[in-house]
């Protein structure tokens, strides 16, 4: 005998009600995984009842008088009628209830199947439960004695369609929200592969740097300081460096920001339409502050020689803005992405002091 319920908690009750009575057994769940196989490999023997979670045993065949066969305990054990599967209730999906059923009457073998269903089931109480509860108690049914008639039938089959219908639109709603995520992570991909691969990258980044307020002779100064060799791997180190770390937080926006977008349904919008647009504005914004934040960081970067064991040394990047330091010194306290920049602009400091603006620098200066 096998015996199907739909969690460990229902698994285990079960199990103790069976030691109680002194019936030997074997339980199965994803708490004793290491002997999944084994215990579900032997559940064909003859007298043998196993108690398994729905989704535990999956993947390995149930050969009628166990394992390695036997011709006469298996010729025994299918004169008895083959494995006997019971279901102790129906599950949300009628997948999972088909998939125990076809655990019995595999490959011509006998078998048979059958659940028990309690009015007070989760799937019974939630869909007309209640209904068919109060036609029995009119028509004074015994509480032990068996119901087998169409309308519960269709009742559950029913109910299980509904649930179903519910995950299908939960799966279909999540799809589409990874969708806009999707077209974002492509192109962030795309940015950075252009960096790691191309060996031309220098002219993006001086534009990047014009881009970021500063002049083609400022760009030269750098490479001249850094070196034309050394130049090429440290925009390299800094143009990944920004695309990882505010990618990162543009995940924990967009994250957020799905949260948010819900309540707009309140006021009869639609929350995956405000989604795509909230998350287009961020998304422009990130790719806006991408290129600053490398534009900027070019010209602060340093060539700096790390010894090792072997007695070389060899150049590592550090992109060090130096501003960043003088704001820990003129301001000890941490300052927050969107709290206001300390030196006066008027302005977040993700828009004046991380970016490093020529305005923030100035109004430093004078602090």
């Amino acid at each position: 005998m096998l015996v199907g319920t739909r969690s460990v908690e229902r698994n285990e009750y079960l199990g103790k009600l069976l030691e109680a009575s002194g019936v030997p057994h074997q339980i199965l769940n994803a708490k004793n995984h290491e002997r999944e196989g084994q215990i579900i490999a032997q559940a064909g023997k003859k007298g043998a009842v196993t108690i398994a979670t729905n989704m535990a045993g999956r993947g390995v065949d149930i050969i009628l008088g166990g394992n390695p066969p036997n011709p006469e305990d298996a010729q025994t054990v299918k004169e008895l009628g083959g494995l006997c599967v019971i279901g102790t209730e129906r599950h949300d999906a009628r997948r999972i209830d088909n998939q125990l059923r076809g655990r019995a009457g595999r490959q011509g073998d006998p078998g048979s199947s059958q659940f028990f269903v309690s009015l007070e089931d989760d799937l019974m109480r939630i869909f007309g439960g209640d209904r068919i509860k109060s036609v029995m108690n009119a028509l004074k049914v015994p509480d032990d004695q068996p119901i087998q008639a169409k309308m519960i039938s269709g009742s559950l089959e029913s109910a299980q369609g509904k649930i179903e219908g519910f995950n299908f639109d939960a799966r279909n709603h999540v799809l589409e929200y990874d969708d806009v995520m999707n077209k974002h992570r492509e192109i962030i991909y795309k940015k950075r592969r252009e960096f790691l691969e191309n060996p031309d990258s220098k002219d993006v980044a001086s534009e990047l740097v014009k881009k970021a307020g500063f002049t083609q002779e400022d760009y030269d100064k750098q490479e001249q300081e850094v070196g034309h060799e050394n130049m090429g791997q440290l925009i390299k180190i800094v143009a990944l460096k920004a695309i990882d770390t505010l990618w990162q937080e543009h995940l924990s926006n967009m994250e957020h920001m799905k949260d948010s977008v819900r309540l707009r349904a309140y006021g009869g919008k639609d929350p995956l339409v405000e989604y795509k647009n909230e998350g287009h504005r961020l998304f422009t914004q990130l790719l806006e502050e991408i290129d600053a934040t490398i534009g900027n960081n070019i010209l602060k970067a340093t060539f700096t020689p790390h010894h090792h064991g072997d007695g070389h040394s060899h150049n590592h990047s550090h992109a060090v803005p130096k501003v960043a330091r003088d704001l820990a010194q003129k301001n000890p306290q941490e300052v927050g992405r969107n709290d206001e920049c300390p030196c006066g602009s008027g302005r977040k400091w993700k828009k004046c002091g991380r970016l490093n603006t020529q305005e923030h620098q100035q109004n430093m200066a004078k602090k």
